[in-house]
């Protein structure tokens, strides 16, 4: 039999099969994280059957448009404990890369894993579904991630049905309390959550860091080495 339908009966079906994928993950988010740890092998394991290296890709993501800021700061002490693990580590920096807003064309849902736009997102595509981790660093603004952040997430739309089963580690810094980095990191897992088999892995954070190198004097700053350590 002939397949008789119309292009447009097609597109409006993978429109929402994907808007339906993207409201399962968020609905039903908690049983594959708590069923991904209940299964993991704990990180001294993996790397004693490794000899020492774990071999796992990192792939951090910065987005602070400051060099060596407080966010970031936390994201290289993950990547030092992470390189010193054995893992393959690269850090991308938003502020350093030409990456355009959606425009919401909607190319996309009837060509998945395709983009409209040549710009700088079309490497970091593979690079995600490639990464057995992801770090997802942001300053806080306005208690929720920043605007290259955002823009960001947005952009991630063509592939976000092809990242599977990734860990997933937030760093955060702001100049308030506590109330705004729950708020933030809350906003990263809405996106996270979007990822089937995504793991909430750990938090880094830092509180009322108004100037750059307020991380190093906090807590979390030798706790985010130990996390990259174990990841």
């Amino acid at each position: 039999m002939s397949d008789r339908t119309k292009p447009e009966d097609k597109k409006t079906a993978v429109s929402l099969e994907r808007r339906d994928f993207l409201k399962a993950g968020v609905v039903m988010a908690a049983a594959p994280f708590l069923a991904g740890m209940g299964s993991a092998v704990l990180p001294s394991e993996a790397l004693a059957a490794a000899g020492g290296k774990s071999g796992r890709k990192v792939l951090v993501i910065s987005a602070s448009p400051r060099e060596n800021s407080n966010s970031e700061a936390l994201c290289d002490e993950f990547m030092r404990g992470a390189l010193e693990s054995g893992h393959e580590v690269e850090k991308i920096r938003l502020a350093d890369k030409k990456i355009n807003y959606c425009t919401g064309c909607l190319a996309c849902v009837s060509d998945p894993g395709e983009c409209s736009q040549d710009d700088d997102m079309t490497g970091i595509y593979q690079k995600m579904i490639a990464a057995d981790i992801i770090v997802l660093g942001t300053p806080v603004y306005f208690h929720v991630m920043n605007g290259q952040m955002k823009v960001f997430i947005d952009r991630v739309c063509p592939v976000y049905t092809m990242i599977r089963n990734k860990d997933f580690y937030y760093a955060v810094s702001c100049a308030g309390g506590d109330a705004q980095v729950e708020s933030s990191v809350n906003s990263l897992k809405i996106f996270t959550r979007s990822f089937s088999g995504a793991r909430e892995k750990g938090i880094m954070s830092v509180t009322g860091a108004w100037e750059g190198g307020a991380a190093q004097w906090s807590p979390s700053f030798k706790e985010a080495y130990t996390m990259g350590l174990n990841s």
